[in-house]
């Protein structure tokens, strides 16, 4: 094999249709390998609420809808499904009941957000087997570890989360969805000494470092493509005196010492969704094609990779 073509994206979040987009890019781009990098799932539940018999309302994005029959639901079902947010259909006596139980929501959405991996999978399978492309889909540091049997379940897309996997003939991956600690605590949150050890338990088993792409979810910290709003006490942004938010790097330590040790060919980020850049630690090209998964756009990168070089990449954007 002279050329592998990669297509990467990531931190979609549960919109169905960056999730189509991604998948309709191995017709558009003809890339050997598709690679989605993590925080796929979803952050919130709308209701769709049963007020009589025949009408159902919602508030989405600040907006109160009223529906009077089934394809008015299903069309209000999907503008809300697209952006990333889940829904589900109740009376209101139930949706005010699941409101103020915490662990009934939290069942919910473990249940919504499950299935709409599983209808993901077998869209995957349905739309690419047959086709020569792979397809790689890992967990994120939002997503619960609830996706990760869901996705191996498939006898198609492959969960690559802490493996060293060979995309081609040439070129190993390792991955990792962890990051280094959140202000959110989120579910694969972890202190940098914990995440240098999930990196290491990868390196060890690379045959060709040279070759190699890590796929590491968090970028390597004060890279440029880790820059986030500051947040003050409260979580919230801080603004600069000239108006704009205040910047800082969030990235990790751990995955930067890895790269600088290591010099793998290539590296794939995500996660700081503001930060879409290029940046090089020695040798090795490092990618951020960032997020824009609420305004239902999918950004991505194009990469053509040759042995121990990378010939050509381009971000996308659509």
């Amino acid at each position: 094999m002279t050329r592998t073509r990669i297509f990467y994206a990531t931190d979609i979040h549960g919109s169905e249709d960056c999730f189509r987009k991604f998948l309709a890019a191995a017709k558009e781009y003809k890339p050997n390998v598709l690679i989605l990098g993590g925080d796929i799932t979803g952050k919130m539940i709308i209701p769709i609420v049963a007020e009589t018999e025949s009408e159902w309302t919602t508030t989405f994005l600040g907006e109160r809808l009223s529906m009077r029959n089934e394809t008015e639901v299903q069309a209000v079902e999907k503008k809300i499904r697209a952006i990333g947010y889940y829904t589900y259909r109740a009376p209101r006596k139930e949706a005010e009941e699941i409101q103020t139980d915490q662990q009934r929501v939290d069942a919910l959405f473990s249940r919504l957000m499950g299935e709409s991996v599983a209808s993901w999978i077998k869209l995957a399978e349905e739309r690419l087997k047959g086709s020569g492309v792979k397809c790689y889909i890992s967990p994120g540091n939002d997503d619960t570890f609830a996706i990760d049997p869901i996705i191996q379940s498939s006898n198609y897309v492959v969960c690559p989360e802490g493996k060293v996997i060979m995309i081609d003939d040439q070129h190993e991956m390792i991955s990792c969805g962890y990051s280094n600690m959140t202000p959110w605590k989120c579910p694969r949150d972890i202190i940098e000494d914990e995440l240098s050890e999930k990196v290491a338990s990868m390196t060890y088993q690379v045959q060709e470092m040279e070759r190699c792409i890590f796929n590491l979810h968090c970028p390597p910290y004060n890279s440029g493509l880790d820059q986030a709003p500051k947040l003050d006490k409260d979580l919230n942004p801080s603004v600069q005196p000239g108006g704009g938010f205040e910047m800082a790097p969030a990235g990790s330590t751990a995955v930067r010492d890895a790269i600088q040790k290591h010099q793998p060919l290539l590296a794939l980020h995500g996660h700081i969704h503001e930060s879409k850049g290029t940046f090089k630690i020695g040798r090795t090209l490092c990618l951020n094609p960032g997020s824009e998964y609420a305004e239902r756009i999918l950004r991505g990168v194009l990469l053509d990779i040759d042995r121990n070089r990378v010939k050509d990449f381009m971000f996308t954007s659509g």
